[in-house]
């Protein structure tokens, strides 16, 4: 389903881990099997990183022409005043499936960002578009927060998931109980790329024209799955269990439905 990656990894996925890193380890810390001492970890993170920038340096003229349309700053600031980068792994004609070397186009990023986050240690947010595809697993992503130069984290203002993948929907689901506050200022999920709008003037920021034909074939899934769900509640047939019990599934889906919004209102939006 997702693209290649240099190691195998877990399918599921921890996107948060790289915001909640900001906030001094995070989530992702806790999961580190034996920690090393501050100062060696940073020497191994910025060994790591100067591997990674020069893999990205090192990228054919072709494939740079490629990468620019699925990573690039945004003329477009958050509300906040913070940069906007963008990262948009999809096909040419904006495949979800299309296979990418997703290290190999993360390199590359860290070349783009190098410059405002590093040198310059200037704030910046990162709209992460999805399209239902995360393609970086658990460990694949506490492998990156792992080589980043300590700038990246210290200046990174948020990270914003646009069409998010089940994982990730699920993910903040089984956090919301143990996650601090300081985690989900900096770890938003969004189902369209308007609901953006809380953080970034989306009449300023725009996105390639694939995206937001996503958004259109979301809305139009989402529809389409609303009217089988009515036929098969509200139409007093049988249904999946028959009688009570799907009125009791029908509850919960509402009932989860309303939390989840609650809670996005809250949290995320």
């Amino acid at each position: 389903m997702a693209a290649a990656e240099a190691a195998p990894e877990s399918s599921g996925t921890a996107v948060g881990g790289l915001a909640a890193g900001a906030s001094g380890g995070g989530l992702l810390g806790a999961l580190g099997c034996k920690r090393r001492s501050a100062g060696e970890e940073e020497r191994v993170a910025l060994q790591k990183y100067r591997e990674l920038l020069l893999r990205g340096r090192g990228i054919s003229e072709k494939q740079r022409q490629w990468y620019d349309k699925l990573c690039f700053w945004s003329d477009a600031p958050t509300k906040q005043g913070g940069r906007i980068f963008v990262l948009a792994p999809r096909g040419p004609r904006g495949q979800t499936e299309y296979s990418i070397d997703i290290w190999e186009l993360l390199a590359y990023s860290l070349t783009k960002l190098h410059d405002h986050a590093v040198t310059d240690a200037k704030p910046f947010a990162i709209v992460w578009v999805q399209l239902s595809n995360h393609r970086l697993g658990l460990l694949g992503l506490r492998r990156l927060r792992a080589s980043l130069h300590p700038n990246y984290l210290s200046n990174l203002e948020a990270v914003h998931v646009v069409h998010p993948s089940w994982a990730v929907r699920i993910l903040r689901v089984a956090l919301w109980p143990i996650a601090e506050d300081d985690y989900w200022e900096r770890f938003h999920s969004h189902e369209r790329v308007e609901f953006l709008d809380s953080h970034i003037d989306t009449r300023q920021f725009r996105l390639p024209k694939d995206i937001y034909e996503y958004d259109k074939y979301l809305d139009k899934q989402a529809m389409e799955i609303n009217d089988q769900a009515n036929k098969k509640f509200g139409g007093g047939g049988s249904g999946l269990f028959g009688g009570e019990e799907d009125n009791q599934a029908k509850q919960q889906i509402d009932q989860m439905t309303k939390l989840l919004e609650e809670r996005g209102h809250d949290k995320a939006e």
